[in-house]
């Protein structure tokens, strides 16, 4: 429990503003329970709405029911209000509840899979977690399945032949956890940023493309009572690097990944660089000559890289006395389109309008919307840079609206 009380410390201040009203109020369902002792100062915990923590037992139970039987999914498990058309079971749990749970089990946050600036994904990592859905069948026998029984392969009539594995990415900040409960992200099945559970490997959300379906021969009817019991395996799987960074300046060695190596050295380098790393973004000064950049490039693709090119200028200084420019506003909106400059762009009409767009301009603030893709972000921050401004990513719940389309 020494680790869990760490982890706590670390969180309680973002969780229970989280678990509150707008004005810090406590939320009706969360009703304190005293916790019950177990043997060896172990508790079963029941402080927050629909769910236990065992300590001893060394799991998170969450109330909820069947809420889809036969639906293409983006999660598994969603928080009441939020995303039933396209889960399997609700809980009255929200995400931020579900964090602080686990963080009583000791386990610290992963990290959630996201697009780099490259275009490479990097996936979701954390503790591993196994998942068991538990409830009464129609002849009053209790039924107990690990979670995967209840999925199918999109367009597959029959169920998975082989365990899904689980990983713990909630974030722990105050922002994230609320960002979370709004989503209602308490299990996933495609990979989302406010993710509280996800899958380990790159899940699309586009409809068109989601791996997973409710299988109907397995999930009981709408509305049937279960019971999800998380338990941590004590593995974890780990970050990995995904995407490698060369900078180009004018006179100097390029910079892999902030280190000086000549061009033969970054050439072996990159050639020994793990399978998992097959993306990098070239960044080169506006006055590097462009036929070193050209080689290096080359070397780059040669090593079986997808390689970004972005050219960059340093930031001047402003003059003694004189005032910043204002950065001009751009925001990437939840369809993944553009708005700027007092118009809204498709990302290919940004790309080919952008020159002239920021002709003049020194500072760029770019709001991501809530749902703009990470890969539309990063390719919009690509295009800025590329002409020069510098950029400041802002989260959309503090950005100021840009202005709209005309």
């Amino acid at each position: 429990m020494r680790h869990a009380r760490m982890v706590l410390m670390g969180i309680l201040a973002a969780a229970v503003p989280a678990a509150c009203g707008a004005a810090g109020t406590p939320a009706p369902e969360a009703k304190p329970a005293p916790a019950a002792p177990g043997p060896g100062g172990d508790v079963v915990i029941r402080t927050l709405p629909g769910i236990v923590v065992d300590t001893r037992a060394k799991e998170v139970r969450l109330a909820g029911q069947v809420c889809r039987q036969n639906v293409a999914l983006e999660l598994f498990v969603c928080s009441e209000g939020s995303r039933e058309h396209e889960s399997v079971f609700v809980v009255k749990a929200k995400p931020s509840h579900v964090t602080f749970a686990l963080a009583l089990l000791g386990l610290a946050p992963g990290k959630p899979g996201f697009t780099t600036e490259g275009g490479a994904f990097s996936p979701p990592a954390g503790a591993t977690l196994d998942i068991v859905v538990s409830y009464t069948g129609p002849d009053g026998s209790k039924v107990e399945a690990p979670a995967w029984k209840f999925l199918r392969l999109a367009g597959n009539d029959d169920g998975l032949d082989r365990a899904l594995e689980w990983v713990y990415v909630g974030q722990a900040g105050e922002q994230a956890l609320r960002d979370a409960d709004r989503e209602g992200t308490v299990i996933c099945l495609a990979n989302f940023l406010e993710a509280v559970i996800d899958v380990p490997f790159e899940s699309t959300s586009v409809n068109a493309n989601l791996l997973y379906q409710a299988n109907p021969k397995t999930v009981p009817a709408i509305g049937t009572p279960v019971e999800l019991i998380i338990r941590p395996t004590g593995r974890r799987i780990e970050p990995r690097k995904v995407e490698i960074e060369v900078v180009l300046r004018p006179g100097q060695q390029p910079l892999l990944d902030g280190k000086p190596l000549d061009l033969a050295a970054l050439k072996e380098a990159v050639n020994r660089m793990p399978a998992d790393i097959r993306t990098a973004v070239l960044r080169a000064d506006a006055d590097e000559k462009f036929g070193r950049a050209m080689e290096v490039h080359d070397l780059l693709n040669d090593a079986l890289m997808q390689v970004r090119l972005t050219v960059f200028r340093p930031k001047p200084l402003p003059a003694a006395g004189q005032a910043e420019a204002p950065a001009l506003d751009i925001a990437v909106t939840a369809d993944d389109r553009v708005r700027a400059g007092g118009k809204t762009w498709t990302l290919q009409e940004f790309q080919a309008g952008a020159a002239d767009l920021l002709k003049g301009v020194t500072r760029v603030s770019l709001t991501a919307e809530s749902k703009a893709s990470a890969k539309a972000v990063a390719e919009v921050m690509a295009i800025v840079r590329s002409l020069g401004p510098a950029v400041s990513l802002v989260h959309a719940s503090e950005a100021k609206p840009a202005p709209a389309t005309p």
